[in-house]
């Protein structure tokens, strides 16, 4: 395992960017399919408050923000009621259970609620304030108030709109992300989050809180936009069904993935756990804050390359973490050098698996070469493991570069350890003998470039 006590990566001074493909790929819906099932409701706020009270409506699903509402503004939607002016219609999600939680009215409904009860959700008491043409109201409690004008705000009709449980799925995420769920447009792990509800999504929220995940995030707590959930369930979608059974569009692939295993057993839950736990300490161990990023060999004008630092490339991520899955740590750590090197000479020199990271990247054949490609040069430096260290380390580059930080061909200062490639033998990192007097740092750029010509 690693230290604990390993120094947590700085905050990037920007916001990291998860560099994925706009999945534009049309749903392929049956026809008969295509209508979202949903019922209306006129229900009176007494009912509605009896509900939440005896748990059967939800007004804090996972997905919802919290309460933000302040008391002049959630007094005055009170003083609407009592003024008989019509309040938007409610949306609400109908779960298996025949419970209901909120989707679209959380603040309107949770401040009638409040004003009822008599307390806001902090416990604060409810008092009216700031209202406008019911003065006479203000500093008032519900019980305060006379039996009649109770009376009005119980009987107050709301119109609901209930989403049925047996909506196609594909068209009921639609609906729920053309839904405005507050300020801003869900993105789609948050509408997962609402639609495919268990204990599946308890897992992804308690997995993005992973240290190595947050230190490869370079963060220090989860994403709040679930940016980070969508990560791992990305991970899990490909793990389980392989990218040999990857079907498009991505979001329908993630979609399926929650709706079929939204409630998992206690077993599969610590599977899955164990799998992703071990895999991402395995990828912090290799690359430590540049897992998941590009890196760019030099060119003819600067032969020094660069790392990505505040983008994450997602197909680096799916192909990388997926492929460490089928490996035990004391397989990845004792070689872990070697690995980012391979890893290195991978972007440096093979373009197609270039190509097949910067566009069109949830393309089948390129999800294909990807994970076969990056399999086979795991397997290969795996295979290779005699039990004995290897001579060229990441801690011998460091040590040649501190002598000579020159490229033995261009002549050049070498910057960065990633931007050398150790001259000796060909790939010497896949060879279980090296022999460090011969050893000499070139630029990988140059040494690409002796090689092909």
């Amino acid at each position: 395992m690693l230290d604990a006590n390993i120094p947590q990566p700085e905050q990037s001074s920007s916001a990291l960017v998860i560099e994925d493909v706009e999945d534009d790929t049309p749903l392929e819906i049956a026809p008969e399919k295509r209508r979202v099932k949903t019922e209306k409701q006129d229900l009176p706020v007494e009912t509605l408050v009896s509900w939440v009270n005896r748990g059967k409506l939800n007004l804090q699903p996972d997905f919802q923000r919290n309460f933000v509402w302040n008391s002049s503004k959630a007094s005055r939607l009170v003083e609407s009621l009592l003024l008989a002016i019509p309040i938007p219609v409610i949306y609400v999600a109908e779960e298996a259970d025949r419970t209901f939680s909120v989707v679209d009215g959380q603040q309107r409904l949770t401040s009638i609620c409040s004003f009822v009860n008599g307390v806001f959700p902090n416990q604060q008491k409810f008092k009216l304030s700031g209202l406008q043409v019911l003065k006479d109201l203000n500093r008032k409690t519900f019980t305060d108030l006379p039996s009649e004008l109770q009376e009005e705000v119980l009987n107050f009709i709301l119109r609901l709109i209930i989403i049925e449980k047996d909506s196609d799925p594909d068209v009921k995420f639609e609906v729920f992300e053309r839904l405005n769920l507050g300020a801003e447009k869900l993105n789609d792990q948050e509408v997962r989050n609402c639609v495919y509800r268990g204990n599946y999504n308890e897992l992804l929220r308690s997995l993005s809180e992973n240290e190595f995940l947050l230190r490869i995030l370079q963060s220090k707590e989860p994403h709040s936009r679930m940016v980070d959930r969508q990560l791992v369930l990305r991970f899990f979608a490909m793990w389980r069904n392989t990218h040999h059974n990857y079907k498009g569009p991505t979001k329908r692939f993630l979609n399926t993935e929650m709706e079929l295993h939204r409630n998992l057993h206690e077993d599969e839950l610590t599977q899955m756990q164990q799998t992703f736990e071990k895999s991402i300490e395995m990828a912090y161990a290799v690359f430590q804050e540049r897992a998941f990023r590009r890196y760019y060999p030099g060119n003819a004008y600067n032969p020094n390359g660069t790392w990505e630092k505040s983008r994450l490339n997602v197909a680096l991520w799916d192909t990388v973490l997926y492929t460490f899955s089928y490996y035990e740590l004391d397989q990845i750590l004792p070689i872990k050098d070697h690995i980012r090197e391979e890893f290195l000479d991978m972007v440096t020199n093979d373009k197609k698996f270039v190509e097949c990271i910067s566009t069109s990247t949830d393309r089948v054949d390129r999800i294909h070469y990807r994970a076969d490609i990056w399999r086979e040069r795991l397997d290969r430096l795996i295979g290779l493991e005699t039990g004995k260290p290897r001579t060229y380390s990441l801690e011998f580059k460091k040590t040649l570069l501190e002598k000579h930080p020159t490229c033995h061909i261009c002549w050049k200062p070498i910057q960065h350890v990633d931007d050398a490639t150790i001259a000796h033998i060909s790939d010497y990192w896949r060879e279980p003998k090296q022999i460090p007097e011969n050893a000499r740092l070139d630029h990988r750029f140059c040494h690409r470039v002796r090689w092909q010509a």
